[in-house]
């Protein structure tokens, strides 16, 4: 029952919290095939973003990497490009606000 092999003698492959049958499995990307994808769908987004970076260098660089891959229409946002909710995000703020504040307090002791 501890054995990688099937009960037909197929190799499987381990997913964290899962056993996936070798026959009936993708078969995992090769180096080429990442490679390729980095070139293809990476690079593009990242030259663009590290571009915009180095023409402002912001104080926080992250935030506006971020910010800036929101502003993109042409990439998938995923549920980042979904309408806000202004109530949730002015609480949230207030939030944030409060918690710097606490930070600096804590800072100072």
């Amino acid at each position: 029952s501890g054995s990688p092999l099937g009960a037909s003698g197929a190799s499987l492959f381990v997913v964290p919290g899962h056993f996936i049958p070798a026959s009936g499995s993708m078969p995992p990307p090769t180096i080429s095939q990442h490679m390729d994808y980095i070139q293809d769908k990476m690079n593009p987004i990242m030259e663009a973003m590290v571009t915009a970076v180095l023409i402002k260098c912001p104080d926080d660089p992250a935030e506006f990497m971020m910010k800036w891959l929101l502003e993109q229409e042409r990439y998938d946002r995923g549920e980042f490009g979904q309408p806000v909710d202004e109530g949730e995000l002015a609480k949230l703020r207030t939030e944030v606000e409060k918690l710097k504040s606490d930070k600096a307090k804590l800072q100072k002791k």
